[in-house]
């Protein structure tokens, strides 16, 4: 319920004021274009200010050579730029921390826009604008509408140039004072011509583009409003924060309000009609109560109607939640300044407003400097209550019965007392009744609650008993004010009741759409984001929901609730018409209304993602505005959701693609190297045999062949580790795990490598006493192998290779040692990936890259795990792999 006085400031305008101490203030300089003077009044102001004995810095200043500037800038302190370099040129930006530093009342810094260099705290002037007011430093800057991102768009459009520099509209809602600097367009272009702004050579460019008059017109129109909203939002703040009721008629404002009469469609037109005539922004209100769900459909199809009609002329529509029509209607136009209140005549009956109270009469009374407008009934448009339909919702039958035991048990509860005690106030045993049944049944029938006690009083307790006639004098008043009493009571109760129901359901809601937030947040899979929003949407809008995602150019169902549903050709069509002319479409709108459902697309940050289908579970029935505002809401949450989930895998897609095309140019470099070089070889010592054969001695042709025959098991070697890659990446590498013995391993890979290692001393540590492992023998004695292969390349010959194995708390470690140059530092992280060398260059030992990756991938497939690092003893690299020990199960 709105309070009811209204010279009370407001706590949420108080806490707004108080989260400003301590804060600096801003003053933006604000230009519809370039060269209007913003930076030339800022500085004519802070020698204003200097002049006052103000301590005043310049943080940053762009003069852009203008000569006038230019010269006012002596006599300012000027705080040194940071000078950074980027790309090979110094670039100067403005030093925030020398300035927080510093800490004068008051800094220029001009260019709110600006982007700033890498390297700077902020990648936005703007951000470090608000650094500077959290410190406590008043700041004057300067901006151009252009640069205001909620009209980023409109300027494109008018200019037909993208502004890349935008600044949010939180920042200027945070300024404390804005300064229009306005010159007229044939100013501004003869400043253009005089070379004031640019040079001559771009000047003449810009006066033909961007500098029109009829550019320079909408942007100096677009300024200007957008000052005027913001002194507006000024004054209504004030207003609030002094308690002051309002309105002030510092500018117009319209409120409608309707309520599904007939004369709803008349206060509609009649709002924009004087709306227009006031040149005033207006709105479109209906106060909801929790009689309006029980209203006939035909009420609220009026409702609907009547807001549908009000969005198409162009008004902003709300629904207002609580019990008592009046006081919300008056709160929300002093909230919002309203000047003018248009409302239709009552279509209530006489008896009802003398009972429950005039919404018109109370607007009058307490309107203060509200205008109000009362709209007469068109009684020929109104349709006759069918037969069987109330006006007033009386309730159902057992709630009078319930009411009636209500009383029957008072009764007897005050009877029985009465025999054993005589008290006074006997009748406030009825209360308790009458409070009962306006908690439970409402206004309605409390009422009947109370008048049934009364007779149950006079029939019980008042002589002469059991009849309802009193006979003495002084029992008629006190009946009158039982009466009386019980009717205020029963009016108390049910409105407690229905303020109670009114924020249950605000809070129900408020909860759920909290829930569902929350829950997308971490979502990434389209199909769960649609599982929730479908989900939620039909609990929250009592309607079965549908949810289309826009793939490969078709819409396609990816989510429905509360279970599986078909969809015809109209509905189709709808939903198809909805996401390529971004408008609603379907049930209840303007466009393919023959269908089933009504279809609203999707927005997300990239344009629309989809659309989502509702349909009411009772299909007579229409989504009031509230539920729009809800379906709305939770529509814009799922297209964020869904576009991130999109941008997710579309990341994951690109780094999928961008590693393979990593890889295919390695493996390509890799074959024109490590195939190349052999086949060269092979090719060399074949033609020399061919060509030459008879002329070498018997010692040089088996030397060719050695040397073809090695080539040949290198190359086989090289298509063997390709292909036992491309294994271990499909995932069909089989492993067949079995206590193995270390020792026995370690002695067949050493077998294995003997010639890769033939000019090498190696070196045994390995006990056979150690535990078995559990691992493939063979696939451990291929890793191992590979891991010696690797030392044998880059050991230089007549060093050590050490193996040696030891226990590690529930692992074997088993360490291969070399003495040769180890591994480059920045290669460590990289060793076990495909392709990847520890050394590049003509000079490295031959090898694919592969024998690493191949060692790990065997390793793990067992369960164990590899590293590599540098020798902290010698000079050399250490390769060690962990395999778990086999756990006895007796």
């Amino acid at each position: 319920m709105p309070s009811t006085d209204a010279t009370r400031p407001s706590p949420d305008a108080l806490l707004k004021l108080a989260s400003k101490e301590g804060r600096g203030r801003l003053k933006l300089f604000l230009g519809a274009a370039p060269g209007v003077g913003k930076t030339y009044e800022m500085l004519l102001e802070a020698h204003n200010k200097k002049r006052e004995g103000v301590d005043v810095v310049i943080g940053v200043i762009e003069h852009h050579g203008r000569e006038e500037t230019r010269q006012l800038l002596a006599g300012l302190e000027l705080v040194p730029r940071r000078q950074l370099s980027y790309q090979g040129q110094t670039l100067k930006e403005m030093d925030l921390d020398a300035i927080l530093k510093r800490k004068p009342k008051i800094v220029l810094v001009d260019e709110l826009a600006h982007t700033n260099a890498e390297g700077v705290s902020h990648p936005k002037r703007w951000m470090d604008v608000r650094d500077l007011l959290a410190a406590g430093i008043d700041v004057f800057s300067t901006m151009n509408v252009q640069h205001l991102e909620s009209a980023n768009d409109i300027v494109a459009k008018i200019t037909h140039v993208q502004v890349r520099e935008t600044v949010p509209d939180s920042l200027l809602d945070l300024a404390d004072e804005i300064e229009v600097v306005d010159i007229t367009p044939e100013e501004l272009q003869q400043r253009l011509r005089d070379g004031k702004v640019y040079p001559q050579e771009v000047a003449q460019r810009a006066l033909a583009n961007f500098f029109n008059a009829g550019n320079l017109t909408a942007l100096r129109e677009l300024a200007l409003r957008r000052a005027a909203e913001r002194v507006d939002r000024a004054m209504r703040e004030h207003m609030a924060e002094h308690g002051i009721a309002g309105p002030w008629e510092a500018s117009e404002r319209v409120l409608a309000c309707i309520d599904g009469s007939g004369a709803s469609a008349t206060v509609v037109r009649r709002a924009k009609r004087l709306a227009d005539r006031l040149r005033a922004p207006w709105e479109v209100v209906n106060v909801a109560t929790p009689e309006t769900e029980r209203a006939p459909r035909r009420v609220r199809d009026a409702l609907l109607d009547a807001f549908r009609l009000a969005e198409e002329m162009g008004a902003t529509t709300r629904t207002l939640m609580g019990d008592d029509r009046a006081a919300e209607i008056l709160a929300y136009a002093r909230d919002q300044n309203v000047t003018h209140i248009v409302i239709g005549a009552s279509a209530r009956p006489l008896w009802f407003e003398l009972l429950n109270g005039s919404v018109i009469r109370r607007l009058v009374r307490d309107a203060g400097d509200i205008a109000i407008e009362i709209c007469p009934r068109d009684r020929s448009a109104e349709e006759p209550p069918k037969s069987g339909m109330r006006p007033v919702p009386f309730g159902e039958p057992g709630a009078y019965v319930a009411a009636s035991t209500f009383v029957a048990i008072a009764s007897a509860f005050a009877v029985l007392i009465d025999q054993w005690v005589e008290l006074p106030n006997i009748s406030l045993v009825y209360v308790l009744a009458i409070i009962a049944a306006a908690i439970r049944y409402g206004m309605v029938v409390s009422i009947f609650t109370a008048i049934v006690s009364a007779l149950a009083y006079n029939f019980f307790l008042i002589p002469p008993l059991h009849t309802f006639t009193i006979s003495d004098p002084s029992n008629i008043y006190a009946f009158s004010f039982f009466i009386a009493i019980g009717l205020a009571v029963s009016g108390v109760a049910a409105r407690t009741r229905a303020q109670t129901l009114i924020a249950r359901q605000l809070a129900r809601r408020a909860a759920d759409l909290e829930a569902f937030a929350r829950g997308l947040v971490g979502m990434e899979d389209e199909g769960e984001i649609a599982a929730t929003t479908t989900e939620t949407a039909s609990r929250l809008l009592f309607a079965r929901v549908v949810l289309l995602s826009s793939r490969h150019g078709d819409l396609e169902v990816i989510g429905e609730a509360p279970g599986p549903e078909l969809l015809g050709a109209d509905d189709l069509a709808a939903a198809k018409w909805a996401y390529s002319q971004h408008r609603e479409a379907g049930r209840g709108s303007d466009t393919l209304h023959g269908a089933r459902w009504l279809f609203v697309p999707i927005p997300g940050e990239r344009g629309f993602v989809g659309v989502i289908g509702v349909r009411p579970l009772d299909d007579a029935e229409r989504l009031n505005p509230d539920q729009r505002r809800i379906l709305d809401l939770i529509s814009a949450q799922t297209g964020i959701a869904l576009d991130r989930a999109r941008f997710q895998r579309d990341a994951a897609d690109a780094r999928i693609e961008a590693e393979g095309e990593r890889l295919k140019g390695t493996l390509l470099a890799s074959l024109s190297h490590d195939l190349r070089t052999p086949l060269t070889t092979i090719r060399t010592a074949i033609e020399s045999l061919q060509k030459f054969g008879e002329r070498h001695d018997p010692k040089t042709r088996t030397d060719l062949l050695s040397t073809a025959h090695s080539e040949v098991q290198r190359l086989t070697k090289f298509i063997e580790n390709l292909l036992t890659m491309g294994r271990i990446d499909a995932g069909a590498v089989h492993v067949r795990g079995q206590p193995t013995e270390v020792s026995e391993v370690v002695e067949r890979a050493l077998d294995r490598m003997r010639l890769a290692l033939a000019d090498k001393r190696i070196s045994r540590d390995v006990s056979t006493a150690l535990p078995q492992v559990k691992a493939d023998p063979d696939l451990i004695e291929a890793a191992l192998g590979n891991i010696l292969e690797n030392a044998g390349k880059y050991a230089p010959p007549e060093s050590t290779v050490l193996v040696r194995a030891f226990r590690k708390d529930s692992n074997v470690v088993i360490e291969v040692l070399d003495e040769g140059p180890g591994f480059p530092s920045d290669a460590i992280r990289t060793l076990f990936e495909k392709f990847a060398r520890g050394v590049e260059g003509d000079g490295r030992p031959p090898g694919t890259g592969l024998g690493l990756a191949i060692a790990k991938g065997f390793v793990e497939a067992q369960g164990g795990s590899i590293t590599a690092a540098n020798r902290s003893d010698h000079a050399g690299a250490v390769v060690s792999i962990s395999l778990p020990i086999v756990v006895d199960d007796a």
